[in-house]
């Protein structure tokens, strides 16, 4: 139930959370990957300090970041998002309950 506090969080306006059980997942929507990170980064530090007063940690090495996007643009594909001054490893993929999202949302890795 310590998690329910989270919930009730102030995030920014791009912000989404999602809590269930010990699983966390913070959805960002920015015009840019740049804006993306930036958001990602502030929201993660507030959420860390969070953890810090309520005697929580989170793993940078379970952690990890997706960057999702259909755009076909010159865009930078990498971001750095940053867990106890770690950066948190980028993949293409991620497994939750048992759907694997893809980062282009194309759901293939799951379909087969």
């Amino acid at each position: 139930m310590l998690y329910n506090s989270l919930l009730n969080f102030e995030l920014t306006s791009n912000s989404k959370l999602i809590v269930f059980a010990e699983d966390l997942i913070i959805l960002i929507r920015g015009e840019s990957v740049a804006e993306d990170e930036n958001y990602m980064n502030l929201e993660m530090r507030k959420i860390l300090e969070w953890a810090q007063n309520n005697k929580q940690k989170f793993n940078e090495n379970e952690s990890k970041v997706m960057l999702m996007s259909r755009r076909k643009g010159t865009e930078r594909k990498e971001i750095e998002i940053y867990v106890n001054n770690k950066t948190l490893k980028q993949v293409n993929h991620i497994k939750y309950f048992r759907i694997i999202f893809d980062n282009k949302m194309t759901f293939r890795d799951h379909t087969n």
